[in-house]
């Protein structure tokens, strides 16, 4: 019997695939290392799953297979369809959920992640080493030439990122990017902002918090009415558990309205879509486009 083709050959397998059945062989594969006689991608401890993005297994997974949709979607709709030679950069990829569901569609040479928490990429390099994830900075460059990737996600990544830094990193992106890339983000709600007060809420009321997270999100935006207008006038809004200068108050909540991604990034990118809708992405769902010569 011969032996098991690797992550490797996963695309070459499964690319026939249907976008919903590949969901299901993904999880599937949480307790089947092997189908269809390909290893499978495996998965970090559920603890560090939970760490990251606050839940694992099959949860993270569907979470991450609605953000893999729309953009699927999405770019197909700009004119920039999936293809086995689309090169994809996941930033802030963590453990590297998101860049498993493309590797139905794109071949794995092509897969990139990169991440500034070197922990979380030794778990991304062990399950799945069939894809490239770099070792990045808080701030660029990163170590690729210009014009590299047709496409670069970030999900849950820009609903945390300071004003300074969401900025440094689009300029980036806008680097990275060849003409008529796609740049595919997610940031916070303005129904954030009720969260907030919502847990708040609970706190004061003597209900115990079911997460550390929450505790953050009940110290942020604390001016409901300040937060409302700001917001209401496309500013960027962010809220850190520290303080200036400590570096990690670059890192907190963020809200980035409609109006500033046209009015700050509009010179680089043109806006495809702003969709707030959580039944289809937790987050909002920004689609950006490269621009040249603006």
């Amino acid at each position: 019997m011969s032996a098991p083709m690797d992550a490797s050959d996963l695309h070459m397998r499964f690319r026939h695939c249907g976008d919903e059945d590949w969901l299901k062989i993904l999880v599937a594969s949480l307790k089947m290392p092997e189908i269809d006689r390909v290893r499978m991608p495996g998965f970090p401890a559920p603890d560090v799953q939970r760490e990251i993005h606050g839940h694992a297994d099959e949860v993270s997974l569907h979470e991450a297979y609605m953000f893999f949709r729309e953009t699927k979607a999405y770019c197909g709709y700009a004119g920039a369809p999936l293809r086995a030679e689309t090169r994809v950069l996941d930033f802030g990829c963590g453990w590297g959920r998101i860049l498993r569901l493309f590797m139905k569609d794109i071949r794995p040479e092509n897969l990139f992640g990169i991440d500034s928490t070197s922990r979380f990429l030794m778990e991304a390099r062990r399950c799945n080493p069939a894809v490239s994830f770099l070792a990045g900075g808080t701030t660029p460059p990163t170590p690729v030439r210009d014009g590299y990737f047709n496409l670069i996600v970030a999900f849950s990544v820009f609903s945390h990122l300071d004003e300074y830094l969401a900025g440094l990193w689009m300029s980036e992106f806008y680097r990275l990017l060849a003409p008529g890339g796609m740049v595919v983000v997610t940031t916070q709600s303005r129904r954030f902002i009720d969260f907030c007060a919502e847990q708040r809420l609970r706190r004061a009321s003597g209900i115990r918090l079911e997460h550390a997270w929450h505790e953050v999100c009940a110290d942020s935006f604390t001016d409901e009415a300040r937060a409302y207008a700001r917001y209401d006038a496309g500013r960027f809004l962010h809220a850190a558990p520290v303080k200036r200068p400590h570096p990690g108050a670059h890192y907190g909540e963020a809200l980035i309205p409609r109006a500033y991604f046209t009015q700050k990034w509009g010179d680089h990118f043109r806006l495809i879509e702003f969709l707030d809708d959580p039944t289809r992405v937790p987050q909002v769902f920004v689609v950006l486009q490269k621009v040249e010569g603006r």
